[in-house]
């Protein structure tokens, strides 16, 4: 009889997840970060020619692409608004970075907005003195991490003006991430002091696409995470608590945002040995932090 795993729903624990990163792969391995904006960190291999399919996260992706000793392709990726399967075929060796929802990373001379459902190369847009030879030449999980993050907080901090829109922006995305994605652009209103349309306006300029579809990814992402650390009960029992109004508006966003049901999903991760396959590092007694 299979074991059920019950993880806890403490905030900390919620992450922005691409589950299908995951079932697409022959190994995957990851380790939660939380600080400098930083979600966690993963690697990959898979077989060639094979894409990584995709969901919407509302995060940007460092992604480093290893092909031999010294070479590497690196790629800076936005999220995608609905799903998708033509990710990466060519590669077989990826080490990523996922920051947390609505965060720009240091450095990058983008805006969440300029990356929506694309993929850039990361050094034409990473002005500062970031060693991508050095990182290109790691072969293990541990020593990617590490580089990485030698590297990463030696840049300078990515800088807010106090009242600017910016800051405005990191407030309304702190907000909702905070609840969730249960929260209504009129609290948001009331919250900080703006008017609903100049939050709306200030959100679409900077991510790309309204608080309100911000708010409809990440109670995607908590149903995901709930759906895969095996909870069993059926969709009407746990919907409300994820914010969605009812049943029919669940399946809906799950069917939009992943291209199935959350009943043909939760059959899928069944049978690609989900809980199985994401390993995390700690798990397996690997230093990496």
């Amino acid at each position: 009889m299979e074991t059920t795993i019950v993880k806890s729903w403490k905030r900390e624990k919620i992450r922005s997840t691409q589950p299908f990163f995951v079932l697409d792969s022959r190994d995957f391995i990851q380790e939660t970060y939380r600080k400098m904006g930083i979600s966690h960190f993963y690697m990959l291999h898979k077989d060639p020619g094979l894409p990584l399919r995709a969901i919407p996260t509302g995060c940007i992706d460092f992604m480093f692409c290893y092909r031999g000793p010294g070479e590497m392709r690196s790629l800076v990726t936005g999220t995608v608004l609905s799903f998708t399967g033509d990710l990466l075929a060519d590669e077989t060796d990826i080490f990523g970075v996922r920051f947390m929802p609505g965060t720009n990373p240091n450095g990058l001379m983008l805006r969440l907005h300029d990356l929506i459902g694309d993929q850039l190369s990361l050094r034409e847009f990473y002005p500062y003195d970031f060693d991508f030879d050095q990182l290109s030449m790691q072969t293990d999980f541990a020593s990617r991490v590490r580089v990485f993050l030698n590297e990463y907080t030696a840049l300078p901090a990515r800088g807010r003006a106090p009242y600017g829109k910016e800051a405005l922006f990191d407030a309304v995305c702190d907000m909702i991430y905070n609840s969730d994605g249960q929260i209504r652009v009129s609290e948001l209103s009331t919250r900080t002091s703006y008017s609903q349309r100049y939050i709306r306006r200030i959100f679409q300029e900077e991510m790309g696409f309204s608080p309100k579809t911000f708010c409809s990814i990440l109670r995607l992402q908590r149903a995901i995470e709930f759906i895969n650390y095996g909870y069993d009960e059926k969709t009407a029992d746990w919907i409300s608590d994820l914010g969605f109004y009812d049943q029919s508006q669940c399946i809906r966003d799950f069917r939009k945002y992943t291209g199935m049901t959350p009943g043909q999903y939760k059959q899928l991760i069944k049978e690609g040995n989900y809980r199985g396959k994401a390993v995390y590092a700690h798990d397996k007694g690997l230093k990496v932090l």
